[in-house]
């Protein structure tokens, strides 16, 4: 019951169509399999498309570029700027106490001398 005669295997054939094999990298050696080699595929020059695209910067006309743009940035240049603001205001503060510090040794010792 379960066993098809070769008659039934060659109508299932004829119903599916075969996959025709296609050979991209490999090269076969048997001469009726040489026409399913497919052709190699073709790769662009990296370098024509870079000249290009140099080519086309100088007539945009920007020859100057901005070397600290291309660098990479270090790891903690965010935290740098976040805090820079603050840094700032410390500074100032830092300024205006030395400078009344100073006045105030200044006073001490001018009252030192005048007794």
């Amino acid at each position: 019951q379960g066993v098809m005669s070769e008659e039934g295997q060659g109508s299932e054939d004829q119903q599916q169509p075969r996959k025709r094999l296609k050979f991209r990298c490999y090269k076969p050696a048997d001469e009726t399999l040489q026409d399913r080699q497919i052709a190699p595929a073709s790769s662009l020059s990296v370098d024509s498309e870079v000249n290009r695209i140099v080519e086309e910067s100088k007539v945009a006309g920007s020859a100057d570029i901005d070397l600290n743009a291309l660098a990479p940035r270090k790891e903690n240049w965010d935290l740098k700027r976040d805090v820079e603001k603050k840094l700032a205001k410390l500074e100032k503060r830092t300024k205006r106490s030395m400078a009344e510090m100073i006045r105030e040794k200044l006073k001490s010792e001018n009252s030192l001398s005048a007794d």
